[in-house]
């Protein structure tokens, strides 16, 4: 877990730490990396390492819930905008800001960014409204699901080789969801 107060020193400082993390990654691999290496790489003291994050992965959840935050609540398209344009602005920021997700991939820690998006959930249906017409109980499900497909895209994103624009993305992705829908009604008439 990270504790970070809501000043300019601190974020200061976490910034400095995760700047510092990243210069470490060029030396030694994640797992080899120690508070040690932290505060000599970024000139933070180590009883601010220790204060602001429990241990050094805790750094990247705080990078990425500052990444899901400002993709969130950075013009975000406006709450009448279809789930693509949404989708579309979503992909877009992370492309923009795709070093965590590299690094991440570069450390095989998905599971951090998948994580962040379930946690901020809550975050994402309080600034645009639940899925209307849906039984309450399938929410996390849904929330699995979309986590699940969003983190992969972004993923497979990357290891293409950082080709395709958010438009791209989206268009693709309703490809797919015209397959399912209509793969499932050819499966049913086939059977």
């Amino acid at each position: 877990m990270y504790h970070i107060p809501k000043d300019k020193r601190s974020e200061q400082s976490v910034r400095l730490i995760y700047n510092g993390l990243i210069s470490c990654l060029k030396k030694k691999g994640f797992d080899q990396i120690t508070v040690s290496d932290l505060q000599k790489e970024s000139g933070v003291a180590r009883t601010t390492i220790y204060r602001s994050f429990d241990n050094i992965s805790d750094i990247l959840y705080w990078k990425c819930d500052t990444c899901f935050h400002d993709s969130l609540f950075s013009s975000m398209p406006s709450l009448r905008s279809s789930e693509m344009e949404l989708a579309k602005h979503y992909f877009k920021y992370w492309m923009e800001h795709s070093d965590i997700l590299e690094l991440l991939m570069k450390i095989n820690r998905f599971d951090i960014i998948y994580a962040c998006h379930m946690k901020n959930a809550d975050a994402l249906a309080a600034q645009y409204g639940r899925l209307p017409n849906f039984p309450a109980e399938h929410g996390n499900y849904f929330i699995a699901i979309r986590t699940g497909f969003t983190v992969s895209i972004l993923t497979a994103w990357l290891r293409g080789g950082r080709r395709e624009t958010p438009e791209e993305i989206t268009a693709i992705i309703q490809e797919q969801l015209v397959l399912l829908q209509h793969g499932s009604k050819c499966d049913k008439k086939a059977a």
